[in-house]
């Protein structure tokens, strides 16, 4: 059966577009995830953060700052959220969203 399917169907020829990636959860693995995300593609952006701590978000984009620069990294105060509720705005402004919070919250990003 699949291969009466033209190839269409089943590969992806993707274009020369921005993948827009937020992270939510900026400790250590989320750091480290959305480092690797943006390592993967020169397209890649990373265009808001989410946590429960303004610090966390904060020391992560200053670590991912460092290694990727200013035309990597598009994060302002204003795509920077903190609380509990966070991952909701952050979830709205991205392609793909890294989830790296303790895997009990995990459920309710979903």
């Amino acid at each position: 059966m699949l291969s009466s399917l033209p190839v269409g169907a089943s590969a992806f020829v993707g274009g020369k577009e921005t993948l827009n990636v937020a992270l939510v959860g900026c400790g250590g693995r989320g750091t480290g995830a959305a480092n690797q995300a943006l390592k993967a593609d020169a397209d890649t952006k990373l265009v808001a953060v989410a946590d429960a701590f303004r610090d966390n978000a904060q020391k992560c984009l200053e670590n991912l700052g460092k290694i990727h620069g200013k035309d990597r990294i598009l994060v302002t105060e204003e795509t920077t959220f903190d609380g509990f509720d966070a991952y909701k705005k952050a979830i709205d402004m991205a392609d793909v969203v890294i989830l790296a919070t303790t895997p009990g919250f995990r459920p309710v990003h979903f």
